[in-house]
């Protein structure tokens, strides 16, 4: 990738082979020119509104890969896993960090959860490892094989959702909860949320408040909180409390829990979440269209200047 096409913005350092970018105070280190970086900070690529902020968090997140590259070099896969995570958060096709995460999931022996991070990278644009894929297809079938018939039918609960199979994934996540007493709660948790998950997908809203309460109770998380207050609020019931305290969830759910924010007049609340959205999301898609529409609406009831957020509307 030519340096020649990065964003004006940019400082550039070269050295040989090797750039080091910066804007502002914040800079890469020393990196290759080949470096998949490169291609994200082209100038074609940055959000044209938030150009400074987009540039700088895509420094600060190349930062933080990096750094997880590093802890597995080390051997502390945990580590590094949670520094790739914070990169995906970022960016969900994040082919360098799904791929690194990849690495890490097999060095940690979950060969079937790694070939799914190293599918994501090569359909995100990472280059094929013929042999990586080789060897992650012999050890995730051998996983399998010796899976117990719980953790088989997880696995093929995960594998209908991503087909859109709702109803099938429910069947295999309720035959996984057969035997609960089986279970760490730090697995039970994230099964009862799987399951509560595909029951707003079938509009059981219901069932679904059940599964995240018990997930809840299980061990207190994010995503149960998320879940409780959607379905209270879909149910029309108070809902505020238990999506104050969703945190540490996907963007995806950030940006409902804003929506809804909106929609029950807690508009404080709904700035923060649009705002933490608009901070680790510069696509220019859906998500990105309805998070400034959002915010505009919520600056407007707290009488706040929107002609940014205006502006921005009428060129998407």
């Amino acid at each position: 990738m030519d340096i020649e096409n990065l964003a004006l913005e940019l400082e550039i350092d070269e050295k040989d082979d090797q750039v080091k970018i910066a804007i502002g105070d914040v800079s890469t280190k020393w990196i290759c020119r080949d470096d998949l970086f490169i291609e994200r900070i082209c100038d074609e690529n940055i959000n044209p509104f938030y150009r400074t902020l987009h540039l700088t968090r895509e420094i600060e997140v190349k930062n933080i890969l990096d750094r997880g590259i590093e802890l597995l070099n080390l051997q502390k896969y945990g580590k590094a896993i949670k520094c790739f995570d914070e990169s995906i958060f970022f960016d969900e096709n994040y082919a360098d960090a799904l791929f690194n995460k990849s690495h890490a999931l097999f060095n940690q022996g979950h060969f079937v959860k790694s070939l799914r991070f190293y599918k994501k990278a090569i359909k995100s644009g990472y280059p094929k490892d013929i042999e990586y894929h080789k060897l992650l297809l012999k050890k995730s079938s051998e996983e399998r094989d010796n899976f117990p018939k719980i953790k088989k039918n997880i696995y093929a609960g995960d594998e209908s959702v991503a087909k859109g199979e709702f109803e099938r994934a429910l069947d295999f996540y309720d035959k996984a909860l057969m035997n609960p007493s089986k279970f760490k709660s730090k697995i039970i948790y994230k099964l009862l949320n799987k399951k509560g998950l595909v029951l707003i997908r079938l509009n059981r809203i219901d069932e679904a408040l059940e599964s995240f309460k018990a997930s809840n109770q299980a061990l207190d998380n994010g995503i149960a909180y998320f879940g409780i207050g959607y379905c209270r609020h879909s149910l029309g019931e108070d809902c505020a409390d238990s999506l104050k305290k969703a945190e540490g969830i996907d963007k995806k759910y950030l940006l409902k829990k804003a929506l809804i924010f909106n929609d029950i007049k807690l508009y404080d609340d709904a700035l923060d979440a649009f705002n933490l959205f608009l901070h680790n999301h510069f696509r220019l898609d859906s998500g990105f269209k309805s998070a400034i529409e959002g915010k505009m609406i919520a600056l407007d009831n707290l009488d706040l200047e929107s002609t940014f957020e205006r502006e921005i509307l009428l060129q998407l």
